[in-house]
């Protein structure tokens, strides 16, 4: 058997090492408010400077609060097991957001908590660990009378229960920006912004609701699903089964909703939902955790669709199911879980059988050939006029939309449709009846075609199309290529 020794971090090493671990400010504090939640606080409140002489920040909470012996589990690095029972409503999940999230944006962490009357207070600090490296994991705690002397203890005067955090000494800031203060204030909007989403159901309720102020402003709540519009469309809730590790079956909730078209919104609406940018961006699955949103505006590599544009989709899991779903510990990123992802396709299929129907009034595709997979869709609206669409489906696009992200890719629809709003029919109309349109299939031309057609093929090989001979047969129904019959020779007998 062998003989086995420990073998410990370095403190400084450790510690500076887990300070790049990707947050971003926003998601540093969120992963603040989580602990806040967790021990119950109904009412939150973060602290920006306002002085540029003195600059912190401050999350302070009326949770349950926390005991000497408490407080000093909860500043050790990997204070809980991942895999440890954890009550459902805990937000947390390696026991080290604390940490972990304070660190990626200042040098010096202190926790002051107040429990049974008595107020405890512990502090990290990089400069002091990097400058006495032999005292390692040396975590400062703090005498009554050094507790006395701390920054916002008034916090707790008339409260039996709670916790204050403060960060000090934003090093990362000051390097990249030179103004320490100018950007806290920054990000004291870009915060409020982002916790209206990320907490907006603990907001917006009705019973047991969380207040969060930001100085002395109060954070509203967005709702990105407009579900008290009359025009918003819920489909049907789906509850699925799951197993966790541990063998217990568990359900994760999947609740479609369809959105109602912007022009049928009002200003109050798309103020709700974030803003115009957010309404067009940010369709596809909203996973939340606890209520905790987690990730948002993505279909996890669905097929896009021009239907998706107006469909969102709630996924509600419990926390047991962290380790499946690969919730990181920034609680960033999610995955869905092979074993779920036919469900939930369901449920968006579901979804955009409604959009599907919704939009019918609003034309339909006139198309000269069925066979023929254009680039511009002839649209037949009321009245018997016509209007042009490009097809996102076309063949062409599987170049672009295979290679962004679905919130780029929004952006990209939104300046395909300003393209189609401003087709110059007048002038094309002129030009083509004085015979001045240029469409003369040019050798360049050519070789461009060529190229795309190569990258197409390419892709659908790599997706496990080994049918080479059927890949360019149906490749070659759609636009551009149709037009290039000999190209269509060459590369069969090529392949």
């Amino acid at each position: 058997m062998p003989n086995y020794r420990q073998n410990k971090p370095e403190a400084d090493i450790l510690m500076n090492s887990m300070r790049a671990m990707g947050y971003t400010f926003e998601a540093a504090i969120s992963d603040i408010i989580d602990n806040s939640i967790s021990a119950g606080a109904e009412n939150i409140k973060l602290e920006f400077p306002v002085d540029p002489a003195d600059c912190y920040i401050a999350v302070c909470d009326d949770g349950c609060g926390m005991t000497s012996d408490e407080l000093f589990q909860a500043m050790r690095y990997g204070s809980n097991h991942a895999s440890s029972e954890r009550s459902e409503n805990d937000l947390g999940r390696f026991g080290l957001g604390l940490k972990a999230a304070s660190f990626s944006q200042c040098r010096k962490l202190t926790v002051i908590s107040k429990k049974d009357g008595k107020i405890s207070a512990f502090s990290w600090d990089l400069d002091y660990i990097e400058n006495n490296r032999s005292e390692g994991w040396a975590l400062a705690e703090y005498s009554d009378s050094e507790i006395q002397g701390l920054r916002l203890l008034s916090w707790f005067e008339d409260k039996p229960y709670g916790t204050v955090v403060i960060w000090e000494r934003f090093d990362f800031i000051e390097k990249s920006t030179g103004s320490v203060y100018q950007e806290l204030s920054r990000y004291s909007d870009t915060t409020c912004d982002y916790i209206s989403l990320i907490f907006h159901r603990f907001i917006n309720r009705t019973e047991n609701r969380i207040s969060i102020r930001v100085n002395n402003f109060e954070v509203s709540g967005l709702d990105p699903f407009l579900t008290e519009h009359k025009k918003t469309n819920p489909r049907r809730k789906m509850r699925i089964p799951v197993t966790d590790t541990n063998g217990n079956e568990k359900y994760v909730t999947v609740q479609p909703y369809v959105l109602p078209f912007q022009k049928d919104m009002t200003k109050e609406d798309i103020k709700k939902i974030g803003g115009i940018e957010n309404y067009r961006t940010s369709q596809g699955f909203y996973i939340y955790r606890n209520e905790r949103l987690i990730i948002w505006g993505t279909w996890f590599g669905r097929h896009k669709n021009e239907l998706t544009k107006h469909a969102r989709v709630m996924v509600d899991i419990p926390n047991s199911l962290d380790d499946i779903w690969g919730i990181d510990i920034k609680k960033q990123n999610a995955r869905i879980p092979k074993i779920l992802k036919n469900q939930l396709s369901k449920a968006v299929d579901e979804a955009m059988d409604i959009s599907i129907r919704t939009q019918t009034h609003r034309g339909r595709i006139n198309k000269v050939d069925e066979n023929v997979d254009y680039i511009w869709d002839r649209v037949q609206e009321r009245n018997n006029q016509f209007t042009y669409k490009l097809n996102r489906d076309s063949r062409i696009f599987d170049l672009l939309k295979d290679k962004v992200d679905d919130s780029t890719w929004s952006l990209i629809d939104m300046v395909l449709e300003e393209i189609e709003s401003n087709i110059p029919y007048q002038q094309i109309y002129i030009d083509k009846s004085q015979n001045q349109v240029f469409d003369e299939k040019t050798d360049e031309r050519l070789a461009e075609v060529e190229a795309k057609a190569l990258m197409l093929i390419d892709m659908a090989k790599k997706m496990g199309n080994s049918d080479i001979h059927n890949i360019i047969e149906v490749l070659f129904r759609s636009e551009p290529f149709i037009a290039y019959p000999a190209l269509k020779e060459k590369l069969e007998k090529e392949v």
